[in-house]
């Protein structure tokens, strides 16, 4: 039986239907909040049963989903692994779980390498309603790195929200309209925290975008980010060039950043943009245009802005990212896969862009007609 302990601490869901969204799935349980400190071996074991059991939904029944859930002390974590799908069942369980058993002609190690990996394992099935499996493992995290990632709630949102955050609607004053909005974020290979952060706020009169790049890599430009972050959840609104003389002030005598600030006015239908730095937003509609970042460092050199716009309508796109994906690829590519939905258009933007020399990471806004 499943046993009951602390309270959960953490938890994210992946809806698991296609093949790209198994690919989704791998890559954010691997930059996962409660994972930060982890080592790379454990990583790849939660990775490995996010993967075995997100494959066998989609071979199997079609459509379900992944939930992730962490029991946190210092040092120390539990993750628990829950796969859950409507399909048509397993008939045999005990069968199933036998090494290199597959009803659908493969090797068939994906539930009995779960068993194998996990320190607690449970499945049920009932033939022609669904599978639900279980699998909880234990593993040993660096306690400062893991403390730090519990400073702000804002880091495990976005893990916790990219998958399943596919389509919102978001009800202003006066228009109720259909908004896509895709985030992504990698950490610079080889580092298990990012110096990119990404935000999206919902306002009264529309909605407000951010994209940091802290100077550096690492720990060090991680928590600058997430320092911005939280400021910017406490002042988000749509006066960008004061917003970000706030944020000037706060990291003043710090490493600096660059930051890109968007607010989208749903009742004006334009979108408007303030940037210093590497940061760059690209609107996709009929004349594909460019708003310019000022030269210059949040918190060392802040240059004078004059807020750039241009409309937004229903069919528009707009794409938000940092100088760790190529500005003239990304153009190109975004355009390529425009009628994707806004969360795999941010994630092939940074897996197939993304510089192997950099930390990389971009925000999708779409309007849908």
């Amino acid at each position: 039986m499943i046993k009951k302990s602390m309270s959960s601490t953490n938890s994210c869901r992946f809806l698991i239907n296609k093949p790209i969204d198994l690919n989704i799935a791998i890559t954010h349980t691997l930059s996962w909040q409660p994972l930060i400190g982890a080592s790379a071996v454990d990583k790849s074991f939660i990775a490995t049963m996010v993967s075995e059991l997100a494959s066998n939904i989609i071979k199997y029944a079609t459509s379900g989903y992944i939930k992730l859930r962490s029991y946190e002390w210092p040092g120390t974590i539990e993750i628990e692994v829950l796969a859950i799908d409507n399909g048509p069942g397993i008939v045999n369980i005990a069968l199933a779980m036998q090494e290199h058993f597959s009803s659908g002609g493969s090797l068939g190690l994906g539930l009995s390498g779960v068993k194998r990996i996990a320190d607690e394992f449970e499945i049920l099935s009932k033939v022609g309603q669904g599978t639900y499996v279980f699998a909880r493992k234990n593993i040993k995290v660096d306690a400062e790195l893991q403390i730090l990632s519990l400073t702000t709630t804002f880091y495990s949102s976005i893990q916790d929200r990219l998958a399943a955050f596919r389509t919102e609607t978001l009800i202003t004053t006066a228009h109720t309209i259909n908004v896509e909005i895709g985030k992504c974020i990698r950490a610079y290979p080889g580092q298990i925290v990012s110096g990119d952060q990404v935000l999206a706020l919902p306002l009264k009169e529309g909605y407000f975008l951010a994209i940091i790049d802290a100077t550096g890599h690492g720990l060090a430009a991680h928590k600058m980010a997430l320092t911005l972050l939280t400021a910017l959840k406490t002042i988000a609104s749509p006066n960008l060039s004061d917003i970000m003389g706030k944020l000037y002030e706060l990291s003043s005598g710090q490493i600096g950043a660059a930051l890109g600030l968007a607010f989208f006015d749903t009742g004006q239908q334009t979108i408007h943009y303030a940037g210093i730095g590497n940061t760059s937003l690209v609107v996709f509609n009929d004349k594909k245009w460019r708003a310019v970042s000022r030269d210059g460092v949040l918190g060392q050199r802040l240059p004078s802005f004059i807020e750039q716009f241009t409309t937004f309508i229903p069919g528009d796109m707009a794409i938000m990212f940092t100088d760790g994906l190529s500005e003239s690829l990304a153009h190109n590519e975004a355009a390529r896969l425009r009628l994707q939905d806004a969360n795999t258009i941010a994630y092939r933007l940074v897996d197939i862009l993304g510089k192997t020399y950099d930390d990389a990471s971009c925000i999708v806004l779409k309007w849908n007609k």
